[in-house]
């Protein structure tokens, strides 16, 4: 029987969780990408054909936002220039994806999974303030 420390454990699951977030689908990545597009162009239709029907966002200043909720608010902004999200992490667990980036209005958590037609969809987000460093 094979014995491993809790040393070259963590080594192995470190080195399998960082092979898994270098694999990730290329259809799940033009999601990610049309789906920030459509944020940033206030494109609703792109943004619900990404976002899940139960679907639910964290605003920074705590208030909770249905799919229908923030569609609505998303009508009624203008489209603006944002900068690249900085420092990008994507995890991957079993069947879904978590993407965590600093936006311009904070920490970002994305977290992706497929429907029952296999299309990647956000199905939940979180809007964190940041501090100024």
């Amino acid at each position: 029987m094979l014995r491993l420390c809790p040393l070259q454990l963590l080594v192995l699951l470190l080195g399998a969780a960082s092979a898994a977030s270098a694999q990730m689908p290329a259809e799940l990545e033009e999601a990610m990408r049309l789906r920030s597009q459509a944020v940033v162009n206030s494109d609703g239709a792109t943004w619900e054909k990404y976002t899940a029907d139960d679907f639910t966002v964290v605003l920074p200043d705590g208030k909770l936002m249905n799919k229908s909720e923030r569609l609505a608010l998303m009508k009624t902004q203008k489209p603006a220039r944002r900068s690249a999200p900085q420092q990008v992490q994507v995890k991957h667990y079993d069947e879904t994806y978590v993407r965590r980036f600093l936006g311009e209005n904070g920490w970002v958590m994305e977290v992706w999974t497929r429907d029952k037609n296999g299309k990647w969809r956000v199905s939940a987000v979180q809007v964190t303030a940041a501090t100024k460093q």
